[in-house]
């Protein structure tokens, strides 16, 4: 539970921050666009992790958190080519997110729409671990790919 509250919070910041962010390429506003950026894939990984506590039966989740958890997913997802399109130059904020994203762009953020739509069918099919299974490992290795090809280490 204490996840799930941990990426209900992640979650309800990234809509915040991203409102609040200055339109003007400069030093804060990158910074903000970087933090942006790093709530959603902390908001993402933590209901990962959760989601992978209940599929291990290492915790027992509700059904409802178990579909909001997907739902989160599938929301930041659809945020993701938004939240990564600018390019920050000017951020002093530490990142990991590495340059190849924006110079190969349209595979970059092709991986958004993919994770979304299994976060959906995760969302459907909450509670039934057996149907579960199959997509959490589809997730798994889409988030897997991404972060092999464009996360510096």
């Amino acid at each position: 539970m204490k996840h799930f509250i941990k990426t209900a919070l992640l979650t309800a910041s990234l809509g915040m921050t991203i409102a609040a962010m200055p339109a003007q390429a400069d030093e804060t506003s990158d910074n903000a666009a970087v933090q942006t950026r790093e709530h959603m894939m902390a908001g993402i990984g933590g209901a990962m992790g959760t989601l992978g506590c209940y599929m291990k039966g290492q915790c027992d989740l509700p059904k409802e958190v178990v579909g909001l958890l997907a739902e989160g997913i599938a929301y930041s997802a659809s945020t993701g080519p938004d939240v990564f399109k600018a390019e920050t130059p000017d951020a002093t904020e530490k990142t990991t997110a590495s340059a190849d994203i924006w110079t190969n762009w349209d595979d970059f953020s092709g991986h958004f729409p993919k994770l979304q739509e299994n976060a959906l069918k995760l969302a459907e099919v909450a509670g039934d671990k057996a149907a579960m299974g199959p997509i959490m490992g589809e997730m798994g290795k889409s988030c897997k790919s991404c972060h092999d090809d464009y996360r510096t280490k």
